[in-house]
């Protein structure tokens, strides 16, 4: 890792523009500020009234809790902990006041915010890092764009909706005193040392902040809000502000200050605390007749009022002011570690559903039970009531209720298994269409999710989407891990548990396929059995999609299509009727799947933004880790699983874990016998795989023949034919009945071998013919010591199957079609398929060729 404080200055750069890539703004090279005078009595006397009103300068009036919960502000918010004195020490706190002006017509930002940073390390800290996010969409050198080639994650060239940041002022506050921080601004690249990121700033203090201390921090910033990407910006009228103020990084004790760049694969880092926020907008965003606000946000809105004629006022709160007074199970108070907000005119808001615990305890009494055994009997496992408001679109609303069911389970399940959501309310937002890049991405209390028209429950979609983005609140959410880093530490754990959710509420997912492009003008049930042919080259050419013109210096390649792809001509290629197959998939063999496309690139246990390629990064950050959880709960067993990830979430709740605080935190927790560190360095921190084979022979034991020696004199008996007997391989069996004899044993050889380095037990079971079962464990010990085995059996009844780790308790091994025997196999199958995707290749090339068929 790279460490901030280890880091010089930057260059003297001077400021300049590109109208060709965007804006980039430089601020002038850091200069070493002075430090007058300390006013020690003043400055104390200072900092008690405003930690008292929670901000200071000129800051809102702060609001009060409802009297059955008592006062709370909306500043510094000291913790309430009934742990013992090993649990892990608090992370540093921060807490922001924030104005901001939005304009409607040009989307730019101009805010200001006041900071409050507590330094809880032993360290006196001389400087201060920050993130600029949407300086990461001002121009294609940007670290972010550079790393995708200029592409965003969908795949499209950014080259218009530019978005950025600039600082316009900042003061360090000591006592009476506002001291000018500008000259000592310099921006960092300490990831790449690209000087075009402008995505980290440091500010040098004119005096540390020694252990215990509170720094003081105003900064005054505008910014240029993208046309909606990477989960923020603007689409028509509809908003996700994300990433959009000038934001703290974390510092960590001996080691210094966490601010990486905004990378392609990265997302976000920062400390908890409290957020006051408020908004000046458009007069659109109010509904002049009931006064409601079409604004959501963290927190909750405490205030929302017009302003003359053409502006709204509206102000949120995060943690909410009941929030701030209330007590988690841990014995602390909840904070969040991030604000952001959204609006749009259109937006339906529907706040009249919440999550009750009851509603969902009666459902899953199963569930209960086992969480009560794993737990305890005197844990109290109720939850929270919690407030759900869902900011939707017209077109959308039929799947209001959706929404509500899916958010719901999230609450519930990932609450009963690991501590309760801390908040009095959270909110669901859909994005507009044409946003979908906003869709699908996790903030405190408020997440937004993704869907389309025209789906069904049973297709997971919406759901899967709200039940993943729900499910964030717990991992990233409250449990905040840098993410830049260890993303598996949030994403992974979150898929593994989402695909849990999905299973027990929705069941199987239905596969269909959708015709229109981005429209899905309609859809279809089942998928098709072969993959449509690439239309590159010749092939392309024939089919009249893609005629190469050749290639110019100044246009670049050109190409002739005259056949244009449209819902209805590739419904009438596919003949889905015909050839598509209905296809009902487990939610958890998706991880698995999403795992077998990138098994051994990068170990799960890297930086984010070190992994090979995006494929390596998917695939590690969620769907491997969801697997590798899945082969860590069947190697422990449900209740020890279920212990671990309890204590890991418990012990970590507003914390900053790495990933040797989740392996440690999770050994303690499912209080093991036996060590299993070489489960988290095989499988999190190297790149092993494994495949393990089964084989079976088997044939009935011939009768005796032949001359044996007896134990008397050791005289040889002839048993069988005489001597004399035709011996020839092609020869008539001279021994009458030897292979009829029912009495003869079955010859019985098992192997089992490993391919690969990763090693994990494994249980073979056999089944035979007069219903008995035998069970066999293949020890990782064994495998060390030779990868492979065999069981040379006897038995009088045959052997009629043999499956290895028939309950999917090692989801790691790469092919499991090699893991079953069966002495009498199913070859109709086989064909069916291969006809079935032979004929669809066939009608795919005549279509191609032939111009539609």
């Amino acid at each position: 890792m790279t460490l901030g404080t280890n880091l010089g200055g930057g260059p003297n750069l001077a400021p300049r523009t590109s109208a060709e890539a965007g804006e980039v703004f430089i601020q002038a090279s850091p200069q070493n500020g002075t430090f007058g005078a300390k006013r020690w009595a003043k400055g104390l006397l200072l900092l008690s009234l405003w930690l008292g009103s929670g901000s200071f300068g000129q800051a809102t009036p702060p609001i009060s809790a409802p009297q059955d919960e008592g006062a709370a502000g909306t500043g510094y918010v000291e913790l309430v902990s009934t742990e013992d004195e090993s649990a892990p020490p608090e992370s540093n706190r921060v807490d922001y006041t924030i104005e901001a002006r939005l304009d409607g017509e040009t989307k730019r930002i101009d805010g200001s915010e006041k900071i409050q940073w507590t330094n809880r390390t032993e360290d006196d800290v001389s400087d201060m890092w920050f993130h600029l996010y949407l300086n990461a969409f001002a121009n294609v050198e940007s670290t972010h764009l550079f790393e995708g080639r200029g592409k965003l994650k969908s795949g499209k060239r950014m080259t218009d909706g530019w978005g950025w940041s600039r600082i316009t002022a900042a003061r360090f506050i000591d006592g009476d005193e506002r001291i000018d921080l500008m000259p000592s601004m310099a921006f960092q690249s300490p990831d790449d040392a690209r000087e075009e990121d402008r995505t980290v700033f440091r500010l040098e203090l004119p005096r540390s902040i020694a252990a215990g201390e509170t720094a003081l921090i105003e900064i005054e910033w505008e910014s240029q809000l993208p046309r909606v990407v990477r989960r923020t910006g603007y689409k028509d009228d509809f908003l996700l502000v994300a990433q959009w103020f000038p934001k703290l990084g974390v510092y960590e004790a001996g080691k210094g200050w966490y601010c990486h760049q905004f990378h392609a694969n990265t997302e976000f880092f920062s400390d908890y605390g409290t957020y006051d926020v408020t908004l000046n907008l458009p007069a659109k965003y109010r509904d002049v007749e009931t006064g409601e606000v079409f604004v959501g946000g963290s927190g909750t809105i405490v205030e929302k009022r017009a302003k003359g004629d053409d502006r709204v006022i509206v102000r949120m709160i995060a943690p909410s002011v009941r929030d701030q007074a209330y007590v988690d199970h841990t014995g602390r108070k909840p904070l969040v570690h991030d604000f952001t907000w959204t609006a749009d005119p259109k937006f339906i808001v529907h706040d009249k559903d919440n999550f009750q615990y009851s509603d969902w305890e009666s459902q899953f009494p199963g569930e209960i039970a086992l969480a009560q055994e794993a737990f305890g009997t005197d844990v109290d496992l109720s939850l929270r009531s919690v407030d759900i408001r869902l900011l939707i679109h017209p077109e959308r609303k039929d799947q209001i209720a959706r929404h509500v069911k899916a958010t719901s389970a999230a609450l519930f399940f990932y609450g009963l298994w690991y501590g309760e959501y801390p908040y009095q309310q959270i909110t669901v937002v859909d994005p507009a269409w044409g946003a979908r890049a906003a869709g699908g991405m996790e903030y405190p209390t408020l997440f937004t999710c993704g869907t389309s028209l025209g789906t069904t429950e049973d297709m997971h979609s919406p759901e899967g989407v709200t039940v993943h983005e729900a499910g964030h609140q717990f991992f990233y959410g409250l449990v905040g891990n840098n993410e830049a880093e260890s993303s598996w530490l949030d994403e992974g754990l979150n898929s593994y548990t989402d695909s849990e959710v999905m299973r027990r509420v929705y069941g199987d997912k239905r596969q269909t396929s959708s015709y229109g492009g981005k429209v899905r003008a309609f859809r279809v049930d089942g998928s098709r059995r072969a993959p449509l042919p690439s239309l590159e080259g010749p092939l392309g050419a024939l089919a009249l999609q893609s005629i190469p013109l050749g290639t110019y210096d100044k246009v670049g390649t050109l190409e002739l299509m005259p056949l244009v792809p449209s819902a209805f001509m590739s419904y009438w290629r596919d003949l889905p009727g015909v050839h598509f197959a209905s296809q009902w998939n487990d939610p958890r063999m998706d991880s698995r799947a999403g795992y077998l496309r990138s098994p051994d690139s990068d170990p799960i246990d890297r930086t984010a933004y070190l992994y090979l390629d995006r494929a390596s990064y998917s695939a590690n950050s969620y769907r491997r880790t969801a697997t590798v959880l899945n082969a860590l709960r069947g190697l422990v067993g449900e209740v020890p699983f279920l212990r671990g990830m309890r204590h890991y979430s418990d012990r970590w709740r507003y914390r900053h874990p790495t990933p040797e605080d989740f392996f440690l935190s999770f050994q303690e927790g499912a209080a093991l016998e036996e060590d299993i560190n070489w489960f988290f360095e095989d499988l999190f921190q190297s790149t092993k795989t494994g495949d393990w084979i089964l084989s079976v022979e088997q044939r009935k034991a011939a009768n005796s023949l032949g001359r044996y020696f007896t134990e008397e004199d050791g005289d040889p008996v002839l048993i069988g034919s005489e001597a004399g007997g035709d011996n020839s391989e092609d020869g008539a069996d001279s021994a009458t009945g030897a292979d009829d004899d029912a009495e003869q044993p079955w010859l019985t050889n098992i192997t089992l071998r490993v391919r690969g380095a990763l090693r994990m037990p494994v249980k073979l079971v056999l089944k035979f013919e007069n219903g008995e079962t035998q069970i066999h464990e293949w020890t990782r010990a064994e495998q060390i010591e030779y990868p492979w085995k065999r069981w040379e059996l006897s038995p009088k009844s045959k052997l009629i199957s043999a499956q290895l780790d028939p309950d999917w308790l090692c989801p790691v091994d790469l092919d499991r079609s090699n893991n079953s025997w069966f002495e009498k196999r199913d070859t109709l199958s086989s064909y069916r398929w291969g006809e079935r995707a032979l004929s669809q290749t066939a009608r795919y090339l005549q279509w191609y060729t032939r111009f539609g068929g």
